[in-house]
């Protein structure tokens, strides 16, 4: 059977040469595969994106997501409980209502005090029932929240509050610690406990990740196996492959068929995403 060569981008930006990160996936593809039409193409990359790899429930989309929208200057945030506040276990309704609320009064203070409202991505994990009767976890809420000017940590604490203005529990807003270029340590943090039940939402007009068509030429087997184990971790090898871009790391696979799947993780050197007065800055 002939096999292709797939160089697969998922850029987490406006375009390649402004993206802030970038996921490169290269694997094999059948004739019928590279002969597909542009759209079926396009299905199989998000398909891609957001299937389990390695064995981890690594959220590739949920990574890509906040890359190609968060940045460094943006806010990290948590809202837990206290006993007086906390919803009943299974309360599914009233801890997701308890967030819509929260986000509606930033929203407010936002029009009323003329700051502009925040993009944001939140996960909220609850408080769960098992089957034996066992209740595992809090329910609380993660968030990152962009950083609009005007727009204060002390702010996103005081409105985690009830009607009346009064504290409804723990928070905590700090900037994001940027991580390589990449948020993706807190988006799997978000996502760690796989015993209990979770939901993610988002707020509307993100920018999706961007999947240009892909090259079915550009890699051979050869090519890809001696990039994947030779040169694994030869970061200078990576970035002549993709200018403007710095290796954070490789990760590959190989199936019980044989066959390479290799992703190439990167990411533009202090990128600020240009906002407010942050500049992007340069290696000298």
């Amino acid at each position: 059977m002939s096999l292709y060569y797939r160089e697969q981008k998922h850029i987490c930006g406006k375009d390649y040469a402004t993206a802030g990160y970038m996921e490169v996936d290269l694997y094999p593809v059948t004739q019928r595969q590279h002969k597909a039409s542009r759209r079926a193409k396009k299905k199989e990359a998000s398909t891609l994106a957001q299937q389990t790899y390695n064995d981890k429930r690594s959220k590739r989309y949920h990574v890509q997501l906040v890359n190609a929208n968060f940045g460094k200057g943006d806010f990290a945030w948590t809202g837990t409980y206290d006993d007086d506040h906390l919803p009943a276990p299974g309360d599914v309704k009233r801890t997701d209502m308890d967030w819509t609320n929260y986000i509606k009064r930033v929203y407010r203070w936002c029009d009323k005090n003329g700051v502009k409202r925040p993009k944001w991505v939140a996960a909220t994990e609850y408080t769960t029932v098992m089957a034996d009767g066992t209740i595992i976890g809090r329910h609380h809420h993660h968030a990152i929240i962009q950083h609009t000017e005007g727009l204060t940590r002390d702010v996103l604490e005081e409105l985690w509050c009830d009607k009346n203005g009064n504290s409804i529990g723990l928070t905590r807003g700090e900037y994001l610690i940027v991580d390589h270029g990449s948020v993706e340590g807190l988006v799997k943090y978000i996502n760690k406990n796989k015993r209990c039940a979770r939901s993610w939402r988002q707020s509307r007009g993100l920018e999706k990740p961007k999947t240009p068509p892909p090259n079915d030429s550009r890699w051979s087997r050869r090519k890809l196996e001696e990039a994947s184990t030779v040169y694994i971790d030869d970061a200078a090898f990576w970035e002549r492959k993709y200018p403007g871009y710095t290796l954070n790391r490789v990760e590959t696979k190989v199936s019980d068929a044989g066959q390479r799947h290799t992703v190439v993780i990167l990411r533009r050197a202090e990128c600020w995403h240009g906002r407010g007065n942050m500049r992007r800055k340069r290696r000298k």
